[in-house]
């Protein structure tokens, strides 16, 4: 019975842990996108969904 408690408790470490670094592997990834790259983005029409939505589509 305790082998299977062991277990249970190293999955919910295992899955916490994993939350956790996913959680700043995605924050980390909204600040390198600088102003002027968005910029570029928009404009390049990157985003067709603003682009159609600019031209009154």
């Amino acid at each position: 019975m305790g082998f299977w408690i062991s277990i249970a408790v190293m999955i919910v470490i295992v899955v916490g842990v994993s939350v956790l670094v996913g959680m700043n592997v995605k924050d980390s990834r909204k600040h390198r996108v600088s102003r002027d790259e968005m910029m570029a983005l928009k404009t390049s029409g990157a985003f067709k969904e603003r682009k159609s939505s600019m031209n009154g589509d």
